[in-house]
Formats: structure tokens, sequence, C-alpha cells
């Protein structure tokens, strides 16, 4: 995937995810670049007036250079980290310019999250997961907003999807 404009891109699967988990390789071929992958995310929002307009949203597990904030999760379309504030804290578990393994379990209000077999998020937040129990898979490349004239790359490979039956 690659993208020189300031709008971000997403590539969704058609089928919805509630529990699951999700194994796949992610390489930034440009380190000013931040990427995600969408979990649970809707792809429509009802505004106040009532009308539905497409507008994804809803859990993200952030990609980007390290150190960074790879592995946590932010609520995309709503501005805000589910990741608690206290353990936003930059890590280097990607390796730049390279192929990186992402695993994530997510089952029920709990998100795990690995980078290169290395744990790096746990969070269980009920909120979060009341908000979106279910919904698509999708990756994403960020807008570019400066220097749009040189289109920033992100790719994906190896990518396993795996449903899990809710004990609940």
């Amino acid at each position: 995937m690659a993208t020189s404009s300031a709008d971000t891109q997403f590539l969704h699967t058609v089928e919805e995810y509630g529990d699951f988990e999700l194994q796949l390789e992610v390489k930034l071929h440009d380190t000013d670049l931040n990427s995600g992958v969408q979990i649970r995310t809707q792809l429509t929002r009802t505004s106040d007036d009532g009308k539905v307009r497409p507008r994804l949203h809803g859990p993200q597990v952030d990609i980007g250079k390290s150190p960074g904030r790879s592995g946590y999760i932010f609520n995309q379309g709503n501005g805000a980290w589910i990741t608690p504030e206290e353990d936003l804290v930059r890590n280097e578990t990607m390796t730049n310019g390279e192929w990186n393994k992402l695993r994530v379990l997510a089952i029920g209000p709990r998100i795990q999250t690995w980078i290169n077999d290395r744990q790096v998020g746990d969070v269980t937040n009920d909120e979060a997961y009341k908000n979106y129990p279910s919904g698509v898979i999708a990756l994403q490349v960020h807008g570019v907003k400066r220097s749009p004239e040189k289109a920033r790359r992100v790719s994906f490979r190896s990518i396993r999807i795996r449903k899990i039956e809710s004990a609940r």
C-alpha cells in the first residue's frame, strides 16, 4: 500500500470478526510513515442529524517507526488512546525498514499485542468492547500532510486470521 494523499487509506475485510487471533508481517518502507491495523472496526457512522456516512472508526493497533508506540491501541475516528496513558511508553520493538511480525489476540474486552514475539500491549477495556464487539479488520496507510510529492509505502504479507469461538 502507498499514498501521497493527505487522506488516510484503508484496505478492509468483507467479513466481520469478534474474538480472533491475527498474525501478519509488516514493513514500513519510510520511517516518517505511521500505519496501523484496524480491528473490530465500523465502516459507517451515524451523525447527530441521523444521516449514515462512510467513516471508519474503532480500535487500531498502531504501527510506526522505532522507537515509538507500535503495538498500542488507538481509538481511530475518536481521537483517543484505548491503551492507558501510563502504559504509552515508547518501545523499540519494530525493526525499521525490515519485516516485523505482528500478532493480535482479541477475546472479549481484552486485546493483547506482540511485535516480533515480544508482548507490547495487554489492555482490557469494557467501554471499547461495548462500542466495538465486532467489525472488519483493515490495513491502514496514514495520510501524508508534509511533502506529499513523495509517496509513502507500507507492505503487509502472510496475513492469517483465526476466529475464536467465545466461551461466554
